[in-house]
């Protein structure tokens, strides 16, 4: 551009339009030297690139020796000028790589936009009581005119132009109020952005200080991000609030800069029918009634100015708290990832305890136990073994997925204490158990008798004994095929009779009842054919008290047959006493009568008082003889 165009039309330039000249030259100079600073560093290069390259060329091409040094000269400046320009855009182009590393992670992100959030909540709790203040004073204002416009309207001669003045006045005192109102509303939005703020600040140390994943830091990333999701809309309905009444308010001060336009044209066309030598009292009156609305129209649109700063302040704010959300819901997400892979990696100690300690319960089950216990003892010894080895595996695995045992303990405490009062028989079952276990009162194989049901032990499971019911209304010592289960309580509730507790024989009676006249010759043979027919019984019976002498140092009962009798009128009963293992007694009583029937029918001369035999089996010890 040739600035001697803008001089044109002077004839004969003085000094101050020389130097005017001058002044606008530098100006020219120092713009264009700062357009050729601000060029992009890669045009430079590439620039700087063929004028090294045409500069090359010239050199190469010249035939005078100073001439080529000095054009050598201008080279090797330019060199130097396209090496530091490409040292630099490195260096630029390495800055940007790491901007871009530093904050590519959600909580980079999140941690930069806090930093573009200056406020603080003292700040923006000062700022609401200010406006709050404000608007009292001016709600305390708006008041007073309007009960000065009350009074002026009860007078029997009304002033039109102070009425008129006072309703704008009063216009103009509401519109402050809105302004005011809506600064409030901005306000609180950022006390409320202020604290959230301050919270993701909180969380953002949170996450920086977890040294390693917990259970309860990660179900704690669970509930923030359900949390986060559930929060992540609570801002639309204000969005669409703040958007309307920013587009009514910015409609409203167009109208009304529109309207103060057409006052400036109005008052600018009365003017020029007044003056000095033109006055007319209508006109000028009119003049100074437009001149008073048009004064109250431009300190309206002041207020109407700042209703509208407030709701683009509203939404700004909002805008922030929505891109917190976003940042938030994407920390709170990558964290949770993150947590849930962490733990599960740390998973990995607790599952190779469990395989471990499933092994050791093979190894003793399968290869240890069976040279110690046989048959009921080892299916006994193999639950205890795994009902031990589950407790210490929940122990282990415990230590490792919780930090803080001592919490888990008493957390299982109070957990225990409500199970054993809601849960009473379960958990007194369960303690019966354990007395049973450590009592050794009766185990797999034994015979009870518990109240009205009698059968053999087939298991001791944690909450119910097992049995196989015998006898019941077979009215003979022999597995009836129902399966009865039994709650452990009844250890501590009901009494239960053991039949092979120390030694699995117990005794049995038979009664027989014979005439009187032939009670000599009776006596005698019962006594033969019990003996006969019991001796090995008896034999086994007294081997086995020793066992009963040896735990408890009592003798348990002298183990011979006897033969009792008592007469009962004419009759004489005679007990035939004898004892059997409590497996086979019903067969060992079947033998003996057989063997009774067998000897009476080769003595006619002993005659049966009646025709039936009564057998019992007790472990009691029959009477002396």
């Amino acid at each position: 551009m040739d600035l001697s165009l803008c001089f044109r039309g002077v004839s004969r330039p003085s000094p101050l339009f020389r130097h005017i000249k001058r002044v606008c030259v530098v100006v020219a100079l120092a713009f264009t030297s700062i357009a050729t600073a601000q060029m992009r560093d890669e045009d430079r290069i590439a620039e700087l690139k063929e004028q090294v390259q045409a500069m090359d060329g010239v050199v190469q091409a010249a035939k005078n020796a100073s001439e080529k040094s000095k054009l050598e000269v201008k080279l090797q400046r330019l060199r130097e000028e396209l090496k530091i320009l490409e040292d630099r855009l490195a260096i630029e182009t390495r800055q940007k790589a790491l901007g871009r590393r530093t904050y590519t992670t959600p909580l980079g992100e999140l941690r930069e936009e806090l930093r573009n959030i200056d406020l603080t909540v003292e700040d923006a709790e000062k700022k609401v009581s200010d406006l709050i203040t404000r608007r009292k004073a001016v709600t305390e204002a708006r008041d007073t005119l309007s009960s000065q416009l009350a009074a002026m309207k009860a007078r029997s001669e009304p002033d039109t132009v102070r009425e008129a003045d006072l309703s704008e006045q009063i216009y103009t005192r509401g519109e402050e109020l809105r302004s005011l109102a809506l600064q409030r509303e901005s306000a609180e939005l950022g006390v409320d952005l202020a604290r959230y703020a301050a919270q993701l600040r909180e969380r953002i140390k949170t996450i920086e200080r977890s040294a390693h994943p917990t259970l309860k830091s990660l179900y704690e990333s669970y509930t923030y991000l359900t949390d986060a999701r559930k929060t992540g809309d609570r801002l639309s309905p204000l969005f669409v609030n703040v958007n309307q009444n920013l587009q009514l308010s910015e409609s409203a001060l167009a109208l009304g800069q529109q309207k103060l336009a057409k006052f400036d044209e109005e008052v600018a066309l009365l003017d020029k029918q007044t003056g000095f030598f033109s006055s007319n009292p209508k006109v000028e009156r009119l003049l100074a009634a437009q001149k008073n609305q048009k004064k109250a129209i431009a300190e309206r649109l002041i207020y109407m100015t700042a209703q509208v700063e407030a709701l683009k302040s509203s939404k700004e704010i909002l805008e922030r708290q929505r891109s917190l959300d976003t940042l938030n819901l994407a920390v709170a997400e990558d964290q949770f990832k993150a947590d849930m892979g962490a733990y599960i990696a740390r998973l990995r100690w607790p599952a190779l305890t469990l395989v471990g300690f499933v092994c050791l319960y093979l190894v003793i089950s399968l290869l240890a136990l069976p040279f110690v216990y046989k048959n009921e003892s080892l299916f006994l010894a193999r639950r205890l073994t795994r009902y031990v080895l589950v407790v210490l595996a929940i122990g282990a695995i415990a230590s490792f997925l919780f930090d803080d045992l001592s919490m888990v303990a008493a957390t299982m405490g109070i957990v225990s204490a409500a199970l054993v009062i809601s849960l009473q028989d379960a958990c007194s079952s369960a303690f019966g158990w354990v007395v049973i276990m450590i009592g050794s009162k009766f185990g797999i194989g034994d015979r009870l008798q518990v109240e009205d049901c009698c059968g053999d032990v087939i298991d001791i499971q944690l909450l119910r004994t097992t049995l196989l019911e015998v006898n019941g209304w077979m009215g003979c010592d022999e597995p009836t095929g129902r399966v009865v289960l039994v709650p452990n309580n009844f250890i501590f509730k009901a009494k239960f009779f053991n039949f092979s507790h120390g030694h699995p024989y117990i005794w049995g009676k038979i009664n027989v009842t014979v005439s009187f006249d032939c009670a000599a010759k009776a006596g005698p043979l019962f006594f033969r054919v019990l003996s006969e027919e019991t001796a090995s019984e008896f034999m086994a019976a007294r081997t086995a008290s020793q066992r009963m002498r040896r735990r408890y140092g009592v003798s348990d009962a002298a183990y011979e047959p006897r033969v009792t009798s008592a007469i009962t009128g004419n009759d004489v009963i005679f007990a035939l006493f004898y004892v059997a293992h409590f497996r086979n007694a019903s067969r060992l009583r079947d033998r003996i009568e057989m063997r009774l029937i067998e000897e009476l029918a080769k003595v006619p001369a002993i005659q049966l008082a009646v025709t039936s035999i009564q057998v019992s089996h007790s472990n009691s010890p029959p009477p002396a003889a």
